[in-house]
């Protein structure tokens, strides 16, 4: 049981990338940093079947980009599943993208050039358009001709997005055409999450994981200081939970809880935080049209649903995260699987609430 638990809270594991791995796209300076190993995936619903367009940054004159779509229909109208991904190297000393070379990772066929052509046109065109809009430090919208998305349509930028800072493109008929899906953060030169994305399912299914109130536990305030000058930092549990660490409880299989002060030298540090909370680790993916962003007391409660493409699964992640000083914030982390959270809200809300 411990090691299963073990494998949930991994996944879910604060992931820093060096300060000295941050890069930028060419003439693009954001708010905030894009670490190596970054990456996005949006659907884009121009194409006449389930689609989606991901780009990962490796380093400055190194990324990667993926068409995926899954196989559809039956009889004559089957279509197979379609998988291009491309590695690229740009020269990051020039003023516009100038790709410097490319090499095709999976296998093509003569039919794909359209494909090909238009991975290509995605990442000149998103590009030049992020260079376009300028500083984007808070969420703003810029109204543009787009030719390869039918032409009049307005962009949507936010900060807290990596790489192009892209969040959605709609038509003049306020109609989404591309829209983000799922981002993550590579864990190793071994991480296959970007490789692997095949997108969400429609529904969220957990029958694997269920768990019934005990009534009859005991509540308990849980208090933890991470050194004697810390902040206390407060939550209540019951005796249903059971301390693996000062500040680390487990329920059984099906979910744990910690909470940590966490610190950095950035200056930024909250708004980098903030990023690296909503983002996947090694192939588990947060379905960003989940997302929750809610201002809680003097903090930010950050709620999502995950895929865990490794075991089948889906959790309900909430993270709650408060500022004590520049350099310093408080960070409580709920995750449960979703068979044992949706038929139980209100008592793993309640744990929530309490977090102060």
């Amino acid at each position: 049981m411990l090691k299963h638990i073990r494998k949930l809270i991994s996944t879910f594991s604060l992931l820093f990338f060096p300060l000295s791995l941050i890069f930028s796209l060419p003439s693009v300076t954001p708010s905030l940093p894009d670490f190596s190993g970054q990456y996005v995936f949006y659907q884009d619903t121009s194409f006449q079947r389930e689609s989606y367009i991901g780009i990962l940054y490796y380093d400055e004159s190194t990324y990667a980009l993926r068409y995926y779509a899954p196989a559809t229909g039956k009889g004559k109208s089957y279509k197979p599943e379609k998988n291009i991904h491309i590695l690229f190297s740009v020269d990051p000393e020039k003023e516009n993208l100038e790709l410097t070379g490319e090499r095709i990772l999976t296998s093509i066929s003569p039919e794909d050039t359209d494909l090909i052509n238009y991975i290509h046109d995605f990442f000149y065109e998103m590009t030049a358009r992020r260079q376009k809009i300028g500083q984007v430090n808070e969420c703003k919208s810029d109204y543009q001709n787009f030719m390869q998305f039918g032409g009049d349509v307005t962009i949507y930028f936010n900060p807290i997005i990596p790489i192009f800072n892209l969040e959605r493109i709609e038509s003049v008929d306020n109609k989404t055409i591309l829209q983000i899906v799922t981002a993550g953060s590579l864990k190793s030169s071994n991480d296959q999450s970007f490789a692997k994305f095949i997108g969400f399912d429609e529904k969220i299914v957990d029958k694997a994981h269920k768990y019934k109130v005990d009534k009859k536990a005991k509540q308990f305030d849980l208090i933890y200081k991470a050194s004697e000058d810390s902040t206390e930092l407060k939550a209540k549990l019951d005796s249903s939970w059971i301390s693996v660490a000062e500040n680390f409880y487990t329920l059984g299989d099906i979910g744990f809880f910690t909470v940590n002060e966490v610190r950095s030298e950035a200056d930024n540090q909250i708004e980098i935080l903030k990023r690296r909370l909503l983002l996947g680790n090694e192939l588990v993916y947060p379905n960003w049209g989940t997302q929750q962003i809610q201002t809680k007391g003097n903090g930010t409660l950050f709620t999502q649903v995950s895929y865990h493409a490794e075991n089948d699964s889906y959790t309900y992640d909430f993270k709650y995260l408060r500022e004590i000083d520049s350099k310093t914030a408080a960070l409580f982390t709920l995750v449960v699987y979703a068979g044992a959270y949706e038929p139980n809200k209100k008592y793993f809300d309640s744990i929530i609430e309490s977090f102060e």
